[in-house]
């Protein structure tokens, strides 16, 4: 038995609200690399559902960005600290970490790289200092970030010699250095009326340009830091993000992204800046980063994280990049095994091709929290979340058809035709057009689970009841409690050789209790190799296997033809692992805390 990690299908960046998204992109891999979470993805932009994992952090990530080289990656967090790390690894693992840095007591907000792919400055919102400049092996300082007075947002480097660095903060104003090393060479301050929030160099150095809150655009020179030319209100919203790029003819120019959903390309010449395109990119939401990819080709990155593709003078995206920025909670593969559904904290639903990996966002009047499970009956598919509601999705779109719950979901399966729903206090039977047909009065339920037959209820005080279908009737069969408190419930989907049905019962210490549901008697109590909640149970469609998910990051596949034998991922999932699905005999697919989507290839 062994189990392989085949894909990760990544998240989207972590973004929040009017603080710029600094991405990075690698021309030489055709990549772009950007922090979501507790981890750092490296993400192929021509085949998107190609990526890898960066889990180096131990704190929340905040930017990366590629060295001009293309060989290394330098990405910060919220806690100070600076990871350089190998990037040319083609396994899933690229953990090869050259370095690790404590730059600054508070968040990295952005980076940046010496164009010898040598010196790195790193700035944010530190305690003693907002920044610092250091050699990428060694740590060793070249430089002194200084002449800010609030948190800087952004820096960047020139890129031909002489060598200059510019930053750009809370305090409105733009810092000069010179070096290397590095040191404080002047502030332009007055230019930019509210928080500076990003600043980029012209990709042959001649200018440097700065965006800001102000709705301002303003171009220095790119040697001394002269002012040269400034633009209000470029856009009918605060700048977010600037990015630097070259023409077909060679030429520079730039592009920037706004809370007004807008892009727009700009040029520099002889004192002027001059609009040359603007894409329409999204409404009613802001936009916080951009960055070239190409001279006609541009990524733009909403504050829910999703992903645009825009080309010159193309006014939509050609293609939108879906997928989750919170932890998944929910996952189903469908019926046919060729769809994939997951669902997350934020109430997001998201449908994924299993083929291909593209996701396409589940629209229309979705859930506004946690999602807590994603069930499909002949009918239809069923939504349940912590707004108190049930709702049925078709495709890529939410119908009009749902349910307010009488309270709080906390497990929703299917009974057959019927739709079973358990909150703390009951289990509610419903028809798939949300007739109510029958209820079960309970105390304290934490899991419950369905077949055609049979309703499993789990509580807190570890208590096992079995429920007939429709009615929600006790049945006689007697499951002696186990010793915890049950997390969550799976029936095997067919009885094994010698017939028995077998119950997996989850409980909040990390053991499977494994019992004939038939007739209540124990199966195995030898599946106990997690060490914290188990989260997700999944039995393979013969019953020979099932594969659990818990929050201590693992998943282990146990045998129920040889119960001693198990298979375990360690560490699957940073923060914990959510939901497990099987998807054929040998592939397994996994959600968690990370927001990843991943994929196994099992060999049992």
């Amino acid at each position: 038995m062994s189990v392989s990690r085949s894909a990760v299908w990544a998240p989207l960046p972590s973004t929040a609200r009017a603080v710029p998204l600094h991405l990075s992109y690698d021309a030489r891999t055709d990549r772009i690399v950007y922090a979501s979470n507790r981890s750092v993805h490296l993400r192929s932009l021509a085949t998107p559902s190609e990526s890898t994992q960066f889990t180096g952090h131990i704190a929340t990530t905040s930017v990366a960005k590629f060295a001009p080289s293309g060989y290394y990656i330098a990405s910060g967090d919220v806690s100070g600290v600076v990871k350089v790390f190998d990037s040319s690894s083609t396994t899933a693992d690229p953990e090869i970490v050259k370095g690790t840095f404590p730059v600054i007591s508070g968040r990295i907000n952005d980076l940046a790289w010496d164009s010898e792919s040598k010196r790195i400055i790193a700035v944010g919102d530190g305690k003693e200092r907002y920044g610092h400049c250091f050699t990428f092996d060694s740590g060793n300082s070249v430089g002194e970030i200084a002449g800010h007075s609030a948190q800087i947002n952004a820096v960047d480097i020139r890129s031909v010699r002489p060598f200059r660095a510019a930053t750009v903060a809370d305090d409105s104003s733009l810092v000069w250095l010179t070096g290397p090393p590095f040191k404080f060479a002047k502030a332009v301050r007055g230019e930019h009326t509210n928080f500076a929030s990003d600043v980029k160099f012209a990709v042959d150095g001649s200018y440097v340009v700065s965006v800001g809150m102000d709705r301002k655009i303003v171009v220095y020179d790119g040697r001394e830091g002269d002012v040269l030319a400034k633009l209000d209100s470029a856009h009918d919203g605060g700048i977010l993000s600037v990015a630097a790029g070259k023409s077909e003819s060679g030429s520079p120019i730039f592009a920037t992204a706004s809370t007004d959903g807008k892009v727009k390309s700009w040029t520099y010449a002889s004192g002027e800046i001059k609009s040359v395109e603007t894409w329409e990119v999204v409404t009613g939401e802001h936009l916080v980063g951009v960055v070239y990819t190409s001279s006609t080709t541009l990524l733009a990155v909403s504050l829910s994280g999703d992903m645009y593709y825009l080309k010159s003078s193309a006014p939509a995206p050609m293609t939108v990049l879906y997928g989750h920025q919170k932890a998944i909670t929910a996952v189903m593969v469908s019926s046919d095994g060729k769809s994939l559904y997951t669902g997350s904290y934020d109430g997001r639903l998201v449908h994924w091709d299993i083929a291909t990996g593209v996701a396409s966002l589940v629209k229309g009047d979705g859930h506004g929290n946690l999602v807590v499970g994603i069930i499909e009956s002949k009918e239809s598919i069923f939504t349940a979340a912590w707004d108190d509601t049930i709702k049925t999705v078709a495709g890529d779109s939410f119908t009009a058809a749902s349910l307010v719950a009488p309270s709080q979901p906390k497990a929703i399966s299917t009974a057959g035709e019927y739709v079973v729903l358990a909150t703390e206090s009951a289990v509610y039977c419903y028809t798939s057009s949300f007739a109510p047909v029958a209820t079960y009065k309970g105390s304290s339920i934490t899991a419950a689970y369905a077949d055609s037959s049979i309703v499993v209820v789990g509580a807190q005080d570890g208590s096992i009841v079995l429920l007939s279908v429709p009615d929600l009737q006790p049945l006689p069969t007697k499951i002696s409690p186990i010793r915890a408190a049950v997390s969550v419930l799976s029936l095997a989907p067919v009885k094994s050789a010698d017939g028995k049905l077998l119950l997996a019962i989850g409980d909040s210490t990390g053991k499977v209790t494994v019992v004939d549901a038939l007739d209540g008697s124990v199966f195995s109590t030898r599946w106990a190799f997690h060490t914290a909640r188990v989260t997700s149970i999944a039995w393979r469609a013969d019953g020979k296997y099932a594969a659990t998910g818990s929050l201590d990051t693992n998943i282990i596949v146990y045998s129920a033809e040889k119960p001693a034998k198990n298979v375990k991922s360690l560490g699957a999932h940073t923060d914990g692992v959510n939901g497990v699905a099987w998807v054929g005999e040998d592939k397994l697919v996994s959600v968690g805390a990370d927001a990843c989507v991943k994929w196994w290839d099992m060999k049992l």
